[in-house]
C-alpha cells in the first residue's frame, strides 16, 4: 500500500469517526453550547442566564470560585468581544441527561458540565484552566 493510500485511508476513517461522534451529540445540546458561547462573546447576560443553572459554579483560571450571579454580573461588566473567541480540540460527552464539554479557547481549556433540565440543556458547572504552550 502506498504512502498516499495510507494517508488517505487515515484521513476518511478520521472524518467518519468525527461525524459519527457529532451525530450522536443531541443537535438541541449543539445549539446551546453556540448559544452560549456567542452569549458570552457579546455579553448578552439574558442568554447566558437562560442557558445557566440557577446552583452554577465556574472556577476560574487563579482558582477563584465565582457563583452563578458573580459570573452575571462580571458578564455584564464586559465588553463585547468584536471577534469570536478561537475553539478547539472540542469534545463533547454525552452521559444520558448529562454531557461534559471540553475545548481549548485562547490560552486555557474550558471544561464545561450541561445537564438537561426541564427548560432544556443548562450548564451546571465551568472549569477554566490555563493552557501550557
Amino acid at each position: 500500500m502506498t504512502i498516499a493510500l495510507r494517508l488517505a485511508s487515515v484521513l476518511v476513517f478520521v472524518c467518519l469517526v468525527s461525524t459519527a461522534l457529532s451525530a450522536q451529540v443531541p443537535s438541541d445540546l449543539q445549539q446551546a453550547i453556540r448559544q452560549r458561547q456567542r452569549a458570552v462573546e457579546s455579553a448578552d447576560g439574558t442568554t447566558w442566564d437562560r442557558l445557566t443553572a440557577k446552583e452554577f459554579t465556574v472556577v476560574v483560571a487563579d482558582g477563584r470560585l465565582l457563583t452563578k450571579a458573580e459570573r452575571l454580573a462580571a458578564l455584564k461588566q464586559q465588553k463585547p468581544q468584536t471577534t469570536p473567541s478561537s475553539r478547539s480540540q472540542e469534545q463533547i460527552q454525552v452521559h444520558g441527561n448529562t454531557a461534559i464539554e471540553r475545548a481549548r479557547s485562547g490560552d486555557s481549556w474550558v471544561m464545561q458540565v450541561w445537564v438537561k433540565q426541564a427548560q432544556g440543556w443548562q450548564v451546571v458547572a465551568t472549569q477554566v484552566t490555563t493552557a501550557s504552550k
